[in-house]
């Protein structure tokens, strides 16, 4: 899992995959809007066509300035949400998209879950989701981390 101190070093990484395939470089990470926590990364190689993917920092790891994602090559590239504005964050609906492809739940409903805590009652996206029937495309609980962040 990446951590909020290892954000200034995503800024001038490359990603790759477990087995050390070469991904492109990190354009930018986008963090909860509410914990600060590094949530999604989106991914470039211009070389290669890849021409913006996002990619879930939950389970990938910081190796010797390298992001290493535990993903294929395939499943990355088929990722939805690719052809976003660089300069725009994920709605609260695309990151739901994101979520399925990639397999994972939201980590507010796993720690609920688990817990039976109201982690989502202290959290911002909870009161979006409830708010939001038919705006999911407009409102979002992630922002842009700044550079040197």
């Amino acid at each position: 899992m990446i951590t909020q101190e290892q954000l200034s070093a995503l800024a001038t990484c490359a990603a790759e995959t477990e087995q050390g395939q070469r991904l492109g470089g990190v354009e930018y990470v986008l963090v909860d809007d509410t914990t600060g926590r590094p949530e999604w990364a989106r991914i470039v190689d211009r070389s290669s066509g890849l021409g913006g993917v996002f990619v879930p920092l939950r389970q990938a790891s910081l190796k010797e300035q390298h992001l290493v994602l535990p993903y294929s090559v395939s499943l990355i590239e088929q990722a939805p949400c690719a052809a976003l504005d660089c300069g725009s964050v994920l709605t609260v609906a695309e990151e739901e998209e994101l979520f399925a492809h990639y397999g994972l739940r939201d980590v507010r409903e796993e720690v609920n879950a688990a817990s039976g805590a109201g982690w989502g009652q202290m959290d911002r996206a909870q009161s979006i989701r409830k708010g939001t029937a038919g705006h999911e495309r407009g409102v979002s609980r992630l922002r842009r981390a700044e550079p040197g962040q």
